[in-house]
């Protein structure tokens, strides 16, 4: 039998049906099967987390509790939350415990429970437990912070007590620092506040306690005047609230530490002492510190 010829037309399209062929075959090597793609994804590097320590911090804001913290597991949140618990009562003590596997065991733990109950009745007190430090801060008189001091280093022992637990000295004799090396000295103290707020730092609080033992040792009817620290910047008005919120706070630091309020007078910066702003003044571009200046 003689083979029958291919036209022309068929030569063509059986080639076309062979390249076809071959680049369909060519796509299917390329792509990478399912199971490939996870397992590059499986042995793709996991970052490790550094860990850090565990913290709480409880704020009695007239009476009402608020707390927040983050800790390494579930049996430690549910241990905190007991200890808020039994010194605060049902309903009482609001906020949020976050669990990060990246905590450290907190070393405060077990004498929590016993000092928050003395710390109970400490209205605008906040305390924060972070690592080996507890930190005092708010407004608490001399002898309650003498109490929660006591109470601190019985249920904490070695740990790292700052802010309003350093207690002040005795009172010294009064009359034993001339006013005006008192208010030199004063000047030169390089207390800090809250990046862009009113309030003194934490880190400052153990100044603020050597300015007051200076001041109690000046002469009976020593007169001090505060103006707040200020950056400027295009708002003089809300530069001199922030100045003057700035030295309240000071104050109010100073008056916890055994000043008498009556020693003290607060300004902001460019202001009166009628509380108006004096006209065209705006603080220096590189800011303005804090000012102590004897009051005559």
């Amino acid at each position: 039998m003689s083979d029958t010829p291919i036209s022309r037309g068929g030569r063509a399209l059986a080639l076309s049906l062979i390249v076809a062929a071959a680049a369909v075959s060519g796509a299917c090597q390329r792509t990478p099967s399912p199971d490939a793609a996870t397992d590059a994804t499986d042995t793709a590097p996991i970052a490790v987390r550094a860990p850090f320590d565990a913290m709480l911090s409880v704020v009695n804001n007239s009476g009402a509790i608020r707390f927040d913290g983050t800790i390494g597991d579930d049996p430690t949140k549910a241990r905190i939350e007991q200890s808020l618990l039994s010194a605060y009562g049902p309903g009482r003590a609001t906020g949020d415990i976050v669990v990060d596997k990246a905590a450290r065991p907190p070393k405060w733990i077990e004498g929590l429970a016993g000092f928050l109950k003395i710390f109970e009745p400490s209205v605008g007190a906040a305390v924060r437990f972070e690592g080996d430090r507890i930190v005092l801060s708010g407004q608490v008189a001399l002898d309650q912070r003498r109490a929660l001091r006591a109470a601190a280093e019985s249920a904490f022992p070695g740990a790292r007590l700052q802010g309003l637990f350093e207690i002040p000295a005795e009172t010294p004799a009064a009359g034993t620092i001339a006013p005006e090396v008192l208010a030199k000295s004063l000047n030169q103290m390089p207390v800090k506040f809250d990046s862009g707020g009113g309030n003194v730092s934490v880190d400052s609080l153990d100044l603020v306690a050597q300015a007051a033992d200076s001041i109690r040792a000046a002469p009976s009817g020593t007169r001090l005047l505060i103006v707040g620290p200020v950056v400027a910047t295009a708002d003089a008005g809300n530069d001199m609230f922030l100045s003057k919120q700035r030295a309240e706070a000071l104050k109010v630091q100073l008056i916890l530490n055994g000043v008498s309020p009556a020693s003290i007078e607060t300004r902001g910066w460019g202001q009166n002492p009628d509380g108006t702003q004096v006209e065209g003044a705006t603080p220096p571009p590189e800011g303005a510190a804090m000012r102590f200046e004897l009051v005559k």
